[in-house]
């Protein structure tokens, strides 16, 4: 029997290594298959078989073949390709994408971070499964909740109103007090020096021009420059208002003269030291009863006023209670009136306009008024052994027995990867090293032909014993 058994023992060669053909086959057919893991096969000989013993108890053994011990999969990662798709992403280290069926319900798992938006505004895959996440709290921008779709559906930036206005201007020192008495009136440019603009949104999102106006009122007993400031608007756009006309907002009073110095003042000042920064900011809530929105209040900041120090026997007065040097925003200098700069917080309504992701997988949606908030992080699944999970096909895994059960958590969090944007992870499949085991492959299952052939040639001489 045992000529015989040289044909199995051949024929077990070639088919071990018929099969390690097809694994280097396919895996040089997935050069181009994104996230692709190229495997590797392990051959391990069959049970022995004893065909004699000593006397000194040594067996004499023979093989019986060879078989495929074992295939195994590459787990190093594959390189990075950039792309300019935003919805493209790659995993730098540990962690699969999770992905759901919305058919079945049921979870895979790839590291093809090829997404597109289906019709719905879902983050999908090519063959329409779901990217897994956890939403974000639009205030912390932290992660919050269990892993659920990522969705873009019905996203809207509402509109939010003025609370705050900045402001950032030159006062001339060289501004000629007014004649006394002079009473302002925002309809009357003779009635103070210099006038400037902010656009402040109500609660629907409209925009409201509204004027700031300023009067030199004169110095004060400490030989500061007094000013007091007003603010208006077109009374169309308040309730009971006249279109057209400039309504001044609030009633604030005016600083008081006494022999020609400010002895009290106003309950809306702007108080500049002796080298033209603030040292008083009096500056109250302002409130806009407008006409079609519900009512804005808005604080007017204009700048830290300057704390106490050897020039300020006494302390600054701000309205914010944020003391600094008094140069960070209005000032009174020499030269022409100038708004260097006006900030308001609030914004119009907007619609998602396009998304961006960072590196930890948060996924930003930038609307077209601008504002920009995080509205997804993107989940990984790290498993106990995700060498052996199951191909799916269409680049996707599954769970196993073997693998064990999946952790899903955020990247860069317990050992996962981080997320890099607009990327792709290519096959990690080594065109070289796959020829090479080609050619060993094919000489192997050459070598095992032959010995068919030679067992069949001792056969054939057997057979011409008897003629």
């Amino acid at each position: 029997m045992g000529i015989y058994n040289a044909l199995f023992i051949g024929a077990s060669g070639l088919s071990s290594f018929g099969e390690a053909v097809r694994v280097v086959g396919d895996n040089i057919a997935n050069v181009n298959s994104l996230g692709f893991k190229s495997q590797n096969v392990n051959f391990s000989d069959v049970l022995s078989q004893t065909v004699g013993v000593t006397r000194s108890n040594i067996a004499n053994q023979v093989g019986n073949g060879v078989r495929i011990g074992s295939i195994t999969r590459d787990q190093q990662q594959g390189s990075l390709q950039n792309t300019t798709s935003p919805t493209d992403m790659a995993i730098n280290g540990n962690g699969l994408f999770a992905m759901r069926d919305p058919a079945t319900a049921e979870l895979s798992y790839t590291r093809a971070g090829a997404f597109i938006l289906d019709k719905d505004f879902n983050l999908i895959d090519g063959q329409g499964n779901v990217v897994q996440g956890f939403a974000v709290d639009a205030t912390t921008e932290t992660a919050v909740g269990n892993v659920t779709d990522i969705t873009f559906s019905n996203l809207a930036a509402q509109a939010q109103s003025t609370t705050t206005v900045t402001a950032g201007i030159t006062l001339d020192s060289n501004a000629v007090v007014l004649p006394t008495g002079t009473v302002f009136d925002p309809t009357d440019p003779t009635t103070f020096h210099y006038k400037t603009e902010v656009n402040a949104f109500d609660s629907l999102g409209q925009t409201h021009a509204v004027s700031l106006q300023f009067t030199k009122v004169g110095q004060d007993a400490s030989g500061n420059i007094v000013w007091d400031w007003h603010s208006s608007v077109d009374g169309g756009e308040l309730t009971g208002g006249t279109a057209g006309v400039a309504t001044e907002i609030s009633a604030p009073t005016a600083s008081v003269l006494t022999a020609g110095v400010v002895t009290t003042p106003g309950t809306q000042t702007v108080v500049f030291g002796p080298s033209g920064e603030l040292v008083q900011e009096n500056s109250p809530t302002l409130t806009f009863n407008w006409a079609n929105a519900t009512p804005s209040t808005i604080d007017m900041n204009f700048g830290n006023a300057a704390g106490q120090g050897v020039l300020y026997p006494i302390a600054a007065a701000d309205a914010q209670g944020i003391t600094g040097n008094g140069l960070d925003g209005t000032v009174q200098m020499a030269g022409s009136f100038a708004t260097r700069q006006m900030t308001r917080d609030g914004f119009a309504s907007g619609f998602l306009d396009k998304l961006e992701t960072d590196s930890a997988g948060k996924i930003f949606g930038v609307f077209t008024n601008g504002q920009r908030r995080a509205l997804f992080q993107v989940a990984l699944a790290n498993f106990p052994n995700d060498a052996v999970l199951s191909h799916d096909g269409n680049n996707l895994l599954s769970e196993t027995i073997a693998s064990g059960s999946p952790v899903l958590s955020l990247p860069g969090a317990g050992g996962m990867g981080t997320i890099s944007p607009y990327a792709l992870e290519q096959s990690n499949v080594d065109l070289a090293a796959e020829f090479v085991k080609l050619i060993v492959v094919q000489r192997g299952y050459e070598a095992n032909s032959k010995t068919i052939l030679t067992t069949d040639q001792m056969l054939s001489s057997l057979m011409q014993v008897k003629r």
